[in-house]
């Protein structure tokens, strides 16, 4: 994933001394609901470029079930064997 794609969905916890510590189940919360976004667009038939753009920057994180999200992430249907 792009680092600037990735910063915009890490989060972090702060302790009480003021500490940032990752938090790693947050984190895959916003992607999720940043791919259910997308979706959205996409059944709207309103996803812009640069959204395709991060769908395929955010390709690992999708369900392989998912086909929509795969098609638009440009995921091949099936691995060649060569």
């Amino acid at each position: 994933m792009e680092m600037s794609l990735y910063a915009r969905f890490r989060k972090v916890r702060i302790t009480k001394k003021g500490k940032e510590i990752f938090d790693h189940k947050a984190t895959l919360k916003a992607i999720k609901e940043h791919l259910e976004y997308l979706r959205g667009e996409i059944i709207a038939e309103r996803i812009s470029y640069s959204e395709i753009s991060e769908l395929q920057d955010m390709k690992i994180f999708i369900q392989p079930h998912d086909t929509l999200l795969l098609e638009w992430a440009g995921v091949p249907e099936f691995e060649s064997e060569e």
